[in-house]
C-alpha cells in the first residue's frame, strides 16, 4: 500500500513537470525542471529531522536538553538539522573536489552525480532560507541575504552552469560543522570547556584557511574571467552574479570572522564583560 502511495504522489507531481520547465526553461535553468522534485523531498526530510530531533534529543540528553527554553530547544535541533546536512555537503563536495570534468572545464564542465547532490543540498538551502525568514529577528539581513544568495546560485549549478564554482562556495561547509557543534555545546552549557576550546580552534582555523583564503581566491579568479568574458556557454547574467556572489560571501565572512572572534572572547573570558559592564 506504502508503494502504490509513493507511487500515486510521485505520478502526480511527475504532472507539474511541463509546467517546471515552462517556467525556468526560458530563463535558462532547466535544471529546476529536472530535479525539483528531488528538491522538494530534500527539503520535507528536513523539515521532518526538525521535529525528530526533539524526541530524540529528549532522549538522548535529556539533562542538557530538558533544562533549555522553548526557544533554546528549537535552536538545538535547528543546529543538529544544520550538523548533519553541512557533513552531507562536505562529504559531496570532497568527493568531487577533484573531478577531472569540474576541474578541466570549470565554466561548462559538469557531473550527472554530483548535479543530483547540489539538487539535495538546494532543498537545505531552502529550509534554511525560510528559517531565517520566520526567524529574521534572530538572524538579521545578513543570513537572510546569504540563503537568498545560495538558493539562487544553486538553480544555477544544478542547470548545468558554473559547476565547479560549487566547490570552492560549498566546502565552507567544512567549517560550519564546527560552527553548529559551537552552538550546541553553549546550549549544553559547554561554552568554557576543553572541548568548546578545542572545536573553536578547529573552527577557526577551518574558517579562515577555507572561507577567507580558498573560497575568496576562486571568488577573485571567476571576476577576472567575467571581466574578459572567458565564460563558455554560461548565461552572461549568471557569470556575473557568481562573481558577485563570491565577493559578496568574502565581504559577509570578513565581517563575520569579527563577530565570531568576539562572541568566542567573552564567551572563553566572561570577566571581560563584567569588567567591561563595570567600564560602562
Amino acid at each position: 500500500m506504502i508503494v502504490s502511495l509513493v507511487t500515486g504522489i510521485n505520478s502526480i507531481l511527475a504532472e507539474a513537470d511541463p509546467l517546471v520547465h515552462a517556467v525556468f526553461d526560458p530563463l535558462h535553468l532547466p535544471g529546476v525542471g529536472s530535479y525539483w522534485r528531488i528538491s522538494l523531498a530534500s527539503l520535507l526530510v528536513h523539515i521532518g529531522l526538525l521535529y525528530a530531533f526533539r524526541p530524540i534529543s529528549s532522549l538522548l540528553f535529556p539533562r542538557s536538553f530538558k533544562r533549555l527554553s522553548a526557544a533554546d530547544q528549537q535552536g538545538w535541533c535547528v543546529a543538529m538539522v544544520a550538523v548533519v546536512h553541512t557533513a552531507f555537503d562536505t562529504w559531496f563536495i570532497l568527493k568531487f573536489i577533484n573531478h577531472p570534468a569540474l576541474n578541466n572545464d570549470k565554466m561548462d564542465g559538469f557531473s550527472a552525480e554530483f548535479e543530483y547532490y547540489l539538487a539535495i543540498a538546494l532543498g537545505y538551502y531552502v529550509w534554511d532560507l525560510s528559517t531565517c525568514i520566520y526567524n529574521y529577528a534572530n538572524y538579521g539581513v545578513m543570513y537572510l541575504i546569504h540563503g537568498g544568495l545560495g538558493v539562487f546560485g544553486l538553480l544555477i549549478l544544478i542547470s548545468r552552469q558554473l559547476q565547479f564554482y560549487a566547490i570552492p562556495y560549498l566546502l565552507p561547509e567544512l567549517s560550519s560543522i564546527f560552527l553548529n557543534i559551537r552552538h550546541l555545546l553553549k546550549y549544553a552549557g559547554l561554552g568554557q570547556s576543553l572541548v568548546y576550546k578545542v572545536n573553536f580552534a578547529i573552527f577557526f582555523v577551518a574558517y579562515v584557511v577555507i572561507r577567507i583564503g580558498f573560497e575568496a581566491y576562486h571568488s577573485a579568479k571567476l571576476v577576472g574571467y567575467v571581466y574578459h568574458h572567458n565564460i563558455g556557454n554560461v548565461c552572461y547574467p549568471y557569470a556575473v552574479f557568481f562573481a558577485i556572489l563570491g565577493i559578496t560571501l568574502t565581504v559577509l565572512n570578513t565581517i563575520w570572522l569579527r563577530q565570531i572572534v568576539n562572541a568566542a572572547y567573552y564567551t572563553l573570558y566572561p570577566q571581560s564583560t563584567k569588567r567591561k559592564s563595570k567600564a560602562s
